[in-house]
């Protein structure tokens, strides 16, 4: 808001035009008028004001239309508008408001009136002002973030002929709380992982920076998968178990050279096991979100990745991707594409394929996939 706050009078009577001026002048403000409708409209989109006062009934143009237009263009800025009407009938004063008006005053204008609604709506104006202004660095700082998180994706190795591995996370607003991550390890092995931290947004993605580092220390400190989850947890239980965040996490160790897979899972959603265009059965893998509760066993599974086979780790922004009518995109349509579609590789298909479910309706939630594959030989 400008300072001093500018106002403009739109009133065909020149004598109240005057009166309004002359009481506004006398209390500091930058006035500026318009002796109709059709020249407060264009007045009110060159000069912007940080408030209005318009007069009902006017010729050419009315102030209910002129009201109407100026809310109603979405490339002006909030300009709190004061509907200034001869008739103080309640119907008239609820068209004003109808109309897009923010407050009212009855002819004769009084003068401690007319003083004590504009100082309330230059308030509103003076509050709206800087939320936006808050807004616009908050969007700022979001995108910094965005930035610095995309840091976490890791370089995706080149397995050559002893398989591949891809990978995509994308987040419903400007950061996230899903990750994945691959980390490579002293005996050639690989330990990948995908997680899901509670909520969304700036918190979580915080929460998710602490989970990709505490993972990556012990991965080189612990040989079991099992291992690494139970002392994440400790930590992660530490750290947010007073907030009530958590994550869901599928972690595996795969050793491309053999397909050999350990699988341990903290809550996650199972990943898919592709076998000769099926879904193969994995034996059921006990564990707890991580941060739950302390002192938590959690179940390894092994399992031989041959090749043609793949294994496709993902959050639930994969099934609960809603489409513009709000049907979710779901766990039988996420089966079907496996099963039909020739593969592997899987992933960016399905990718794809969501993205389309989705048309133009906003990501409700991050989604995250993770793929290792074997090609046919």
């Amino acid at each position: 808001m400008r300072t001093p706050p500018r106002i403009l009078i739109v009133e065909d009577h020149p004598a109240s035009r005057e009166i309004l001026q002359a009481r506004l002048t006398a209390n500091n403000y930058d006035v500026i008028t318009a002796e109709d409708g059709e020249e407060g409209l264009l007045k009110a989109r060159e000069k912007q004001p940080d408030l209005i006062l318009l007069d009902i009934m006017m010729p050419k143009m009315d102030g209910l239309e002129v009201c109407r237009r100026l809310k109603g263009d979405p490339s002006l800025p909030f300009m709190p508008i004061i509907m200034v009407t001869a008739k103080a009938d309640s119907k008239d004063v609820v068209t004003g408001l109808e109309a897009g008006g923010d407050e009212y005053l009855s002819k004769p204008v009084d003068h401690a009136a007319l003083v004590a609604r504009v100082k309330s709506m230059l308030r509103i104006k003076e509050l709206h002002d800087t939320v936006l202004e808050q807004s616009s660095q908050l969007k700022l700082q979001l995108k910094t973030a965005t930035k610095i998180q995309s840091l976490f994706w890791p370089k995706i190795p080149e397995l050559g002929t002893e398989g591949n591995i891809w990978a995509v996370s994308v987040p419903a607003g400007y950061v996230g709380g899903d990750l994945y991550d691959v980390i490579p390890l002293p005996d050639d092995s690989l330990l990948t992982y995908v997680a899901d931290v509670s909520g969304k947004g700036v918190p979580a993605a915080l929460i998710m920076a602490a989970l990709s580092t505490k993972i990556r220390s012990e991965a080189l400190l612990q040989k079991e998968v099992d291992k690494i989850l139970q002392t994440v947890n400790e930590s992660l239980y530490s750290l947010t178990s007073e907030e009530g965040f958590f994550a869901t996490i599928t972690l595996a160790r795969y050793w491309p050279s053999s397909g050999k897979m350990q699988i341990v899972r903290g809550g996650h959603l199972y990943p898919l096991w592709i076998v000769d265009g099926d879904i193969g059965d994995l034996p059921p893998l006990k564990g707890i979100s991580l941060g739950v509760t302390p002192h938590v066993h959690y179940e390894k599974t092994e399992i031989i990745l041959s090749p043609g086979e793949s294994i496709l780790l993902f959050t639930d922004g994969v099934i609960e991707a809603e489409n513009e009518v709000h049907e979710l995109f779901g766990n039988d349509r996420l089966i079907d594409y496996m099963k039909e579609t020739k593969g592997p590789p899987y992933g960016k298909g399905l990718l794809n394929l969501i993205c389309s479910w989705q048309g133009n309706s906003p990501a409700s939630d991050d989604l995250t996939l993770l793929e290792i594959w074997r090609d046919k030989k």
